[in-house]
């Protein structure tokens, strides 16, 4: 049912583009993640990505890295801190510096069957540096409601695994909007997953974004 009702909404935001006046432009996203799994309880996380809006009008583009930690400390429930630090051409007059901190608490259900929902929320401190020499700063809370289903194995933890999955995340600014190129408020994302083993996975998915 929750695969259903993200297909919808899918569906009903697909068609909202559709009815726009204005010209629609995708993005390309390219993520690599690495982790270090320490023990039961702590692991670390890497994150490398560079976004790219495919357009020969405006240019936008993104350069993000990213660490954290996450603890977990009951079976179903963990905390995670960390950091991101992004490079982004806003527009063609345009540059961002930011540092992002972060804490998070997430809550899952047994990720040892056939299914697995989780919801992640996530408190942000932003702070900018533009090219233009001027800074700012703003607080944001971000949640998301995550759901993924293996098609062939019995449990999503098995190798050679074919994976469907997705999610639904909101954004809440608590001040103000800073200035780039895409403000969120809203992001879908409906994709196939294909685990070979512990350590490669590989996922393929389409993202909308309400910004």
């Amino acid at each position: 049912w929750l695969f259903s009702l993200l297909m919808l909404q899918a569906l009903l935001c697909s068609s909202w583009l559709l009815g726009q006046t204005e010209e629609v432009r995708p993005q390309l996203w390219n993520n690599l993640l690495v982790g270090w799994e320490i023990d039961d309880h702590f692991r670390l996380r890497g994150e490398l990505s560079y976004n790219v809006l495919i357009t020969d009008t405006v240019p936008w583009s993104e350069l993000t890295s990213a660490a954290s930690g996450v603890y977990r400390f009951h079976r179903f429930m963990e905390t995670s801190a960390g950091f991101y630090f992004s490079a982004a051409n806003q527009n063609e007059d345009l540059r961002s510096l930011e540092l992002r901190p972060f804490m998070g608490f997430t809550v899952f259900t047994n990720n040892s069957k056939r299914w697995m929902v989780s919801n992640f929320s996530k408190l942000e401190i932003r702070t900018f540096r533009y090219s233009d020499l001027s800074k700012d700063i703003a607080l944001r809370f971000r949640n998301r409601t995550y759901a993924i289903v293996s098609l062939n194995k019995r449990s999503i933890l098995e190798d050679r695994n074919v994976m469907l999955f997705g999610y639904f995340e909101a954004f809440y600014n608590f001040e103000k909007e800073v200035r780039e190129r895409f403000f969120n408020q809203f992001k879908y994302k409906l994709g196939f997953g294909y685990r070979h083993n512990f350590s490669w996975r590989v996922t393929l998915g389409m993202i909308y974004q309400d910004a």
